[in-house]
């Protein structure tokens, strides 16, 4: 889609956005500060991830949409998965998807550690994308299991070079390559083997006890 066809969805998108937001706490970002940071964010991120024409993609904790739903009107080739466990803003992301047009996109509202675990979605994507949704080796452990050997993870982040030195254990036992960055706040990570069952671990023990290694 040419960036004129998609700017219509784009402002239905925001226009969504903000108007949920005044009921649940979507964004803390000011509306007219929303084009330089979520649609720039996520146009900046697409770039840099390049998914191939008709790629499966599954954004981890897609809360008001950036950047999966972004990139999923940006490109309405790709099949969107977006996983949200908080029920009201899953309910959002529905409405926001069929406002904007958006027939590829699934939400399912249950934790990534529930969804990682489940033959549907466990290593059957091609990217995982986030925008600040966990500490890199717990967003590792969250999305790993969801990628097929040579898909890969690339998320928005604060610090790059820092997430990728904090990432490595958690990314090599989730079956992960060397973690990179690929520009400023852009952490990639590559599926090098599969991961073993064990990972994702259960509900929450992710975050409370993250895999920092020995």
């Amino acid at each position: 889609m040419s960036a004129i066809q998609a700017e219509p969805r784009l402002r239905r998108y925001l226009d969504e956005l903000y108007r949920w937001n005044q009921r649940i706490n979507l964004t803390s970002i000011p509306r007219e500060d929303a084009e330089s940071r979520h649609l720039a964010e996520a146009r900046r991120l697409l770039v840099h991830a390049a998914p191939a024409p008709g790629a499966r993609v599954v954004d981890i904790g897609a809360g008001g949409g950036v950047p999966g739903l972004v990139m999923a009107i940006l490109r309405p080739d790709l099949r969107v998965t977006l996983i949200e466990s908080d029920r009201r803003k899953a309910g959002f992301l529905l409405q926001a998807a069929a406002v904007c047009e958006c027939p590829q996109v699934r939400v399912d509202p249950r934790r990534a550690e529930e969804v990682g675990h489940d033959p549907a979605h466990r290593e059957a994507y091609d990217l995982a994308v986030s925008r600040a949704t966990a500490s890199a080796p717990v967003l590792c452990e969250l999305a790993l299991p969801l990628l097929h050997a040579g898909g890969r993870l690339v998320a928005l982040v604060a610090d790059a070079e820092a997430d990728a030195g904090i990432a490595a254990a958690a990314a090599s036992a989730c079956g992960g390559g060397v973690p990179a960055a690929l520009a400023p706040g852009i952490l990639s990570i590559t599926k090098v083997a599969p991961t073993p069952e064990l990972y994702p671990r259960r509900a929450g023990m992710p975050a409370r006890r993250p895999l920092h290694g020995s």
